[in-house]
């Protein structure tokens, strides 16, 4: 398999390109994901008529890491955002550059959050803010206030589905190919970036009310859980000195009243998103369009929604790190299949091969290549990193590692499903440990900016010619197959 390199498109040939992003989605929304109590008609047939990842993971459990890790294909140690409100390296290629050089019509609706926007796209409809955002001028602002209603949302609203943010965004999206289709310009790379199940929750309608008389699983907490939450994720959260005081609210008949309303209206609001994707792949098949458009659904990280005593992200926990992945494309890709890993620096190399090009630079796998091949994932094990930490997960273990603390946490990933038991510090599991830990920080370490490289050795004396062409023979996946063949032989030696 030829895992570095797109296979060759003719421009004719190329196909159009679908990707469809939610924020802070879980994988227990989904019904093909295996919850039993998922509302997903329609991406449930997305998964049905194309490849589902089982174990996709985001680079990086926060948004505008995440996202930048997206556009450039880099993990964020690379491209430089490792947490909100720290703004990527300007200079990096992202995927839309490469597109336009194949001739596509790149279009940008929705959220953006990953820094500078790349030149490389043509049409662009951001929206500018969260949905809670009241001084935001943009274009659903324009489209909303022509209603008489305010822009910014706080909770459920009382309004018709096609006024919501989520709709607007599904009938820009649409709004923009059928351009692009009457224009007969192409081929396409349509972003569709929406907001929710991100907070406010504001499910419009009988979605505010349709999980009402649902049972939910109880919430996984247990006493003590955000006191044994590492102490760079509770930095993170703001947990550190208030660590008792929030765990005594959470056991108040208030309190869990009101948790358990914010996860129905959560899981309500994952009902509506399913819908209004239902309607882009509805007008994706009536146009004829899908059958030549490769798509491409995920979520940019998952939440705890209370599991482990909080409701947030940034950290390694199952809930949040692990997110949905499916790739659809019936006729080139498989139908019904199931794969395992995959993480979110792939989607940038999938992309391209899809597109007929390729960067050296991306740290990711192409995806597209092997499936159409009858292959599975390259990808072994999904590993990313959070501010001063990583972490990797493999088929049997998970290890998160804290440098500042020089600490981390283990755990059993087939015999712990819930992350219970930490056995970073267990002697009968030093071993593994050390192994996992080995191979993580090995992977750290030989992450490079080969961007940076070939751009700057242009000059030097003997040394770096001598390394220049050893430099410049590198691509990005390269680590990530080195980690993979690491973790298998990890798992392969503490088997069962």
């Amino acid at each position: 398999m030829n895992e570095g390199m797109g296979i060759s498109v003719n421009k004719k040939e190329k196909p159009n390109i679908v990707l469809i992003t939610t924020d802070t989605q879980r994988c227990d929304t989904l019904r093909c994901m295996g919850s039993p109590f998922a509302i997903s008609p329609h991406l449930d047939r997305l998964a049905s008529e194309g490849v589902l990842f089982t174990n996709a993971h985001t680079a990086s459990p926060v948004c505008s890491p995440a996202r930048s890790s997206l556009m450039t294909g880099l993990h964020a140690p690379i491209h430089g955002c490792i947490e909100n409100g720290i703004d990527r390296k300007s200079g990096h290629l992202t995927f839309p550059d490469l597109l336009q050089e194949q001739g596509y019509v790149n279009i940008m609706v929705g959220k953006t959050h990953f820094g500078e926007h790349p030149a490389s796209f043509d049409i662009v409809r951001e929206i500018k803010g969260e949905k809670s955002a009241a001084s935001v001028d943009d274009s659903y602002a324009k489209f909303i206030n022509s209603y008489g209603l305010p822009r910014s949302s706080a909770g459920p609203r009382s309004m018709p589905d096609h006024l919501h943010m989520d709709a607007f965004l599904i009938n820009a999206t649409i709004e923009e190919i059928e351009a692009c289709r009457q224009a007969e310009n192409g081929p396409f790379f349509a972003f569709c970036s929406l907001l929710s199940p991100h907070s406010p929750l504001d499910p419009p309608g009988h979605w505010a009310t349709l999980f009402d008389s649902t049972p939910l699983p109880p919430i996984d907490y247990k006493p003590g859980d955000v006191e044994n939450l590492p102490l760079h994720t509770r930095r993170l959260l703001g947990f550190i000195g208030n660590e008792a005081e929030l765990e005594a609210s959470l056991n108040t008949p208030e309190a869990l009243q009101a948790m358990e309303h914010k996860r129905r209206l959560y899981y309500g609001m994952t009902a509506f998103i399913d819908a209004q994707i239902g309607r882009l792949l509805e007008y994706l098949d009536q146009t004829g369009l899908r059958e030549n458009t490769l798509i491409l659904f995920t979520s940019d990280h998952g939440t705890q929604l209370f599991d482990h005593g909080f409701d947030d992200k940034h950290n390694y926990l199952d809930a949040t790190w692990r997110i949905p992945f499916i790739m659809s494309m019936p006729g080139t890709l498989p139908c019904g299949k199931v794969c395992d890993f995959a993480t979110w620096t792939d989607i940038a190399a999938t992309i391209l091969a899809a597109g007929g090009t390729y960067s050296r630079y991306v740290q990711g796998f192409d995806l597209f290549t092997p499936l159409i091949q009858g292959l599975d994932s390259p990808r072994r094990c999904a590993v990313g990193t959070l501010y001063k930490s990583a972490a990797v997960a493999t088929q049997r273990w998970k290890l998160e590692y804290y440098f500042e603390e020089q600490t981390g946490m283990m755990y059993d990933r087939l015999n712990d499903p819930s992350e219970r038991s930490n056995l970073y510090n267990d002697p009968q599991y030093d071993s593994v440990k050390q192994e996992l830990l080995v191979a993580l920080l090995t992977w750290r370490a030989d992450l490079s900016d080969l961007q940076l490289m070939e751009e700057s050795q242009q000059v030097g004396g003997p040394v770096a010619q001598r390394i220049k062409p050893y430099s410049l023979a590198k691509s990005g996946w390269e680590v990530e197959r080195r980690l993979g063949a690491k973790a298998e032989a990890i798992d392969l030696l503490f088997e069962v």
